[in-house]
C-alpha cells in the first residue's frame, strides 16, 4: 500500500505513531487536529500493488470513529486498476453522512476487510459547520505527482484540503527598463504581476510539507482564481522547543501579468 503525503488527509500506517500520538524529548507536546467543514469534499485516495490477478482485489473501507474511539461507520472504497496498480478512491462529505459528522472530531482508519486488518490511520479531524481563519485549495495534475494517481484514470481525480491560514495581503512586484535620452527617459518595457500571501498558521512539520506538496501542482484554485507558486515557502523557526510553526508564501495569481512592450 502507498499512501501520499500529498493527499488531503494525512494517514500513518498502523504500525506507526500518527503525530498526535508521538512525543518527542525536548519538544512541547502539542495535539493538531486538521479543520474540515461540514460541506467540503474530503477526497482519499491510496494505490495498491496486485498480489493476484487484477480480477481480486483486496477490498477496503473507510472506517470512521469518533473521539471515544467508537465506530460511527463503514465506507467502502471504489477501485480501479491502471495497468499496474490498484487504485482505490472515494470522497467523504460530512454532512451527508448518516449521522452526519459535523461539529465533532473524527478519525480515519484504511480497513482491509479481506484480511480483516487496519492498515492505515489518521489523527483526528476537526469537523465544523464553519472554520475560521482557514482557506480551502482545491488542486490536481495532468501528470501522476507525488504518488497521486491523475493519469488513466476515471474519475478525473481533484483534491481539496483546508488548511489554517488567512489569504488576504496583495502586493504587485513589477519590472521596468527604461533608456536615457538626451533629455528625457524613454520606457522600453514594463511587467507587472500580481501575489497574494497565504500565512500560514501554527501547523506540524508534516502539514507543512502537504502543504508545499499542493502547491506544487500545475492547478491550483483558491476563491474561485488559478494561482501560482514562484516564491519560497519560508517556516519560521521560532522557539525549539514548540512543535507547531508558522509559515509564509506569496503566491502568484495565474492570469494577472502584464506586459508594455516598446
Amino acid at each position: 500500500m502507498t499512501i501520499s503525503d500529498a493527499q488531503p488527509v494525512q494517514f500513518w500506517l498502523v504500525e506507526c505513531n500518527t503525530y498526535n500520538e508521538q512525543e518527542s524529548d525536548g519538544v512541547h507536546y502539542k495535539c493538531f487536529s486538521a479543520p474540515w467543514n461540514c460541506d467540503d469534499e474530503i477526497t482519499i485516495q491510496f494505490i495498491a500493488n496486485p498480489d493476484t490477478s487484477p480480477e481480486l482485489p483486496d477490498e477496503y473501507s473507510l472506517i470512521v470513529i469518533d473521539e471515544d474511539n467508537n465506530e460511527l461507520m463503514s465506507i467502502p472504497f471504489d477501485y480501479q486498476f491502471d495497468g499496474t496498480n490498484y487504485v482505490f478512491y472515494l470522497t467523504l462529505i460530512p454532512s451527508d453522512q448518516t449521522p452526519d459528522l459535523c461539529n465533532r472530531l473524527i478519525k480515519l482508519e484504511i480497513f482491509n476487510e479481506t484480511t480483516a486488518t487496519t492498515e492505515a490511520k489518521s489523527d483526528a479531524l476537526d469537523i465544523q459547520d464553519s472554520h475560521s481563519d482557514t482557506v480551502l485549495i482545491n488542486y490536481y495534475n495532468h501528470r501522476n505527482f507525488a504518488g497521486l494517481i491523475y493519469q488513466s484514470t476515471s474519475p478525473d481525480f481533484e483534491f481539496n484540503i483546508r488548511i489554517p491560514a488567512i489569504f488576504y495581503h496583495q502586493r504587485f512586484p513589477e519590472e521596468d527598463e527604461t533608456m536615457v535620452l538626451s533629455s528625457s527617459l524613454v520606457s522600453l518595457n514594463g511587467e507587472i504581476k500580481k501575489q497574494k500571501l497565504l500565512d500560514i498558521a501554527y501547523v506540524p512539520y508534516y502539514f507543512h510539507e502537504k502543504i508545499k506538496l499542493v502547491l506544487k501542482h500545475q492547478f491550483v484554485t483558491i476563491e474561485n482564481k488559478q494561482w501560482v507558486k514562484q516564491e519560497p515557502y519560508e517556516i519560521s523557526e521560532g522557539d525549539r522547543r514548540w512543535p507547531v510553526k508558522k509559515a509564509k508564501c506569496w503566491i502568484n495569481q495565474k492570469d494577472f501579468v502584464h506586459r508594455n512592450v516598446l
